[in-house]
């Protein structure tokens, strides 16, 4: 079943748009045509993949040894609306990045989730979250994180059971644009309604986030999807059908192709060409997203930092024992006085990932009026840490209490403790 002429939504943007068709008495399909044709990208990325092969034959093989894989990271933003929908538990991002590892490993890819981010009662929540329109793009523009770095993947509601998820190749924009990204249905996770359960949608967007177009790109005419080894197909696979052969040339539909319209049991595999172009096409036009930093967070970051450009507030860093770090700021509460939120988690790499606290109650006064009955650490959000080297980095807050605004700022060091040095 094609309605994609009757979603606006889905008419002559650049992302690939996934569709989920439903019969009457069961999942009879999954996922439409791309949102515009992928022709005018697909050329560019069929050129470089030539390239790069022709240039590094080697590299453009997959990598199966866990020592070779490619870590990338991914920033899931998980929108909610009104009861908390949408708003995804940990658990459920766990199974998707468990997943996304078995799909890719064939590949040479591990993902890892550098953060969550949550925005409860989001505007963009239900529909504005499109990327085809003007609240997608805007949503892209405020929310994303270093679209070079990371994949940001967007969880909220779209149209399900019809358009389900959207990827964008990875030559739409330039490498650090922030239109860039994956946007997917919350109900298309692991754990949802079937035929979309098993979390394949994720799988398929990033297999067009990475260079990949449908099997049945261009029907049984060449070049296809620019994959020799992907048989021609002459439209999309629904449900999962057995010797399914729509063209004259040889091999049955690649109908277990993750990046095929297939119901997620279905689905379950990426050929060895597939897996060399998302390998190339990462190299050429993403050059940084399996790049980690050579930086990485020691003791010596352990001191007093701030934004010299926001005097009056700033922070009091520990690195402890076990890879962890400890913060603490002190900064102004909105329309009131100061304020001290504390945070703990761990460190990878260049990143720490920090579960934030205040203080609430009015047990925090001095002897003999103290009662630690009174005090409580109540959740306030997450920060975020990045350093570029030993003496100036990037925070990032995203709170969970109202009032207080997301927001970022460079921060630089004040002192540092004697006795150490920089990592």
């Amino acid at each position: 079943m094609r309605i994609i002429s009757a979603i606006p939504s889905c008419v002559g943007a650049a992302a690939l748009c996934l569709l989920v068709a439903f019969g009457s008495a069961h999942a009879a399909g999954r996922r439409s045509d791309d949102t515009g044709s992928p022709d005018r990208f697909g050329p560019a990325l069929d050129q470089a993949f030539q390239a790069f092969s022709e240039s590094a034959p080697s590299t453009a093989s997959a990598a199966t040894d866990a020592q070779a894989l490619q870590q990338i990271d991914i920033v899931f933003h998980v929108l909610s609306g009104p009861g908390s929908a949408g708003n995804l538990g940990n658990a459920v991002l766990d199974e998707q990045l468990a997943v996304m590892n078995a799909a890719y490993r064939s590949v040479g890819f591990h993902f890892d989730i550098a953060e969550v981010r949550r925005y409860p009662d989001s505007p963009y929540f239900a529909g504005g979250c499109f990327p085809t329109i003007e609240e997608g793009i805007r949503m892209k523009t405020e929310l994303a994180v270093d679209p070079a770095r990371y994949v940001n993947v967007y969880t909220c509601a779209l149209a399900y059971p019809l358009i389900v998820g959207y990827g964008t190749l990875p030559d739409e924009f330039p490498e650090a644009d922030a239109r860039h990204g994956i946007v997917v249905d919350y109900r298309a996770l692991p754990g949802g309604p079937a035929p979309l359960s098993l979390g394949h949608t994720l799988v398929h967007e990033a297999g067009h986030y990475l260079g990949l177009l449908h099997p049945f790109q261009g029907g049984c005419a060449e070049p296809g999807d620019g994959v020799a080894d992907t048989p021609a197909e002459a439209g999309p696979t629904f449900g999962c059908p057995a010797d399914r052969d729509s063209c004259p040339q040889g091999g049955l539909d690649p109908v277990t192709n993750f990046m095929d319209y297939s119901e997620d049991a279905c689905t379950n595999e990426f050929t060895p060409l597939q897996s060399a172009r998302m390998r190339a096409l990462t190299a050429t036009f993403r050059p940084r997203l399996a790049a980690r930093a050579d930086f990485a967070i020691g003791p010596g970051m352990t001191g007093n930092w701030y934004d010299p450009a926001q005097s009056g507030h700033g922070f009091s860093i520990e690195v402890l024992p076990g890879n962890q770090m400890l913060a603490e700021w002190f900064v102004f509460a909105p329309d009131s006085g100061p304020l001290w939120i504390i945070a703990t988690g761990p460190i990878t790499g260049d990143t720490a990932v920090l579960q934030a606290y205040r203080t609430v109650g009015t047990g925090a006064r001095f002897p003999p009026d103290f009662d630690p009955t009174a005090v409580q650490n109540a959740a306030w959000g997450t920060l975020v840490f990045r350093f570029t080297d030993c003496n100036n980095g990037q925070v990032s807050w995203q709170p969970v209490v109202a009032g207080y605004n997301s927001g970022s700022m460079p921060i630089t060091r004040l002192t540092m403790p004697a006795g150490l040095g920089c990592p």
